[in-house]
């Protein structure tokens, strides 16, 4: 069992789509438990992506292949995941704000939040205030994630921050906020909880959040 789940994290890693689902494939047929596949496997892949990424020995691109490729093996575990209604370790809803289209980056760390075990409310791109609040009322999330990806568009995380406070929402769910213009000085400057620079902060942050710790990432 340990070869299968090892040739999956080697095809996660190398951005094998058809080859993480044919792996996944035969490591359910083996009998393997989808959060053993996920833990051993899946996550391990993008730890170690991390590290190289981190070392310079790869770049973003290589990530968003093995992305593919984990996103093809959740695929395939889909059908089970769907039914576990087991504990889940929090509720994180997540969205690029209005005015921004982008969702490469949302997406992946999506992908990392469910592979580590969290419940994500993906509310899309483009998301207004009006939204977010309604999302935070309707799930009630532990985490409000918060992407984006434009100068021009970082006003509305300022206008998302005030929206809470105004709603009386503000204590009732913990943000976190990140993306190509946003740094650690202008999430402390608007109050956040936490910033992130990439999927792995985020999910290292989101978890610090969920379990009220002061981590590296927490502002």
């Amino acid at each position: 069992m340990k070869k299968v789940l090892d040739e999956l994290q080697q095809a996660i890693e190398n951005g094998e789509t058809q080859i993480a689902m044919d792996k996944t494939k035969v490591a359910l047929n083996q009998g393997l438990r989808t959060d053993t596949i996920i833990q051993t496997a899946i996550n391990p892949a993008f730890k170690d992506l991390g590290q190289k990424m981190y070392d310079g020995e790869i770049y973003v691109t290589d990530v968003l292949m093995a992305s593919r490729a984990a996103h093809a093996a959740m695929y395939v575990m889909e059908p089970i995941l769907s039914k576990f209604s087991g504990a889940t370790k929090g509720i994180v809803a997540i969205g690029t704000v209005a005015g921004d289209l982008h969702d490469i980056g949302k997406n992946l760390v999506i992908m990392m939040l469910q592979g580590s075990g969290y419940t994500v409310i993906d509310l899309g791109i483009d998301v207004p205030v009006e939204t977010f609040v309604e999302a935070i009322r309707m799930h009630k999330p532990h985490v409000l994630a918060l992407s984006s990806l434009l100068t021009t568009t970082l006003p509305e995380l300022d206008n998302m921050m005030d929206a809470l406070v105004e709603q009386g929402l503000r204590s009732q769910v913990k943000v976190i906020v990140g993306g190509a213009p946003v740094t650690a000085e202008y999430a402390g400057r608007i109050k956040a909880d936490a910033y992130a620079n990439d999927l792995f902060e985020a999910t290292e942050a989101v978890g610090d959040l969920v379990n009220n710790r002061i981590g590296k990432y927490t502002i």
